[in-house]
């Protein structure tokens, strides 16, 4: 089950989240979990936690109940708004402390296929979900993904991820 959302935020909400963004938090380099060195090979991107913003973390937890007709109950605590250079897939899931589904959250960035986010199938690449700002997906934590790898150098985004560890659905 993958769900996508288009104008996550009305217009007036997402430049208010944007002008947050950039230039009210701070960034800090991230690594993979299994890491074995702190070097470009493991580098993750860099990271903005939400327990930092709490007001900020229940903007994206509300719209997110709205827009998926959800209602959430518990978030882990590694929910974040990330910054991250697009010059590598990176095959992974997301079952971090027992979340069951993402809300992943395409912010600012370029728009298009390659630039987006995939999901994989028995180990091939299999959907392709292009980036637009303001688009939401929603989709269970332990699929595997990764952001789509773009040939052009020095392309970035900002995205944001809720790991939703316990939810209903309200329909």
């Amino acid at each position: 089950m993958i769900k996508i959302v288009n104008d996550f935020f009305d217009k007036k909400k997402y430049e208010q989240v944007m002008y947050h963004i950039k230039n009210n938090i701070y960034f800090t380099p991230r690594f993979f979990d299994d890491a074995k060195e702190k070097t470009k090979k493991y580098f993750y991107g860099e990271r903005f936690n939400l327990n930092s913003d709490e007001a900020l973390l229940n903007t994206f937890i509300s719209q997110s109940e709205k827009k998926f007709n959800i209602k959430i109950k518990k978030v882990n605590f590694d929910c974040g708004i990330d910054l991250r250079n697009l010059d590598k897939f990176e095959p992974h899931v997301d079952s971090v402390g027992g979340a069951k589904v993402n809300v992943l959250v395409m912010l600012d960035g370029p728009i298009g296929v390659n630039t987006g986010t995939v999901f994989y199938t028995d180990n091939e690449l299999d959907i392709h979900i292009g980036f637009r700002p303001n688009r939401a997906v929603l989709f269970p934590s332990d699929y595997y993904h990764s952001q789509h790898k773009c040939e052009l150098k020095g392309i970035r985004r900002y995205t944001s991820t809720l790991f939703v560890e316990e939810y209903e659905d309200l329909f």
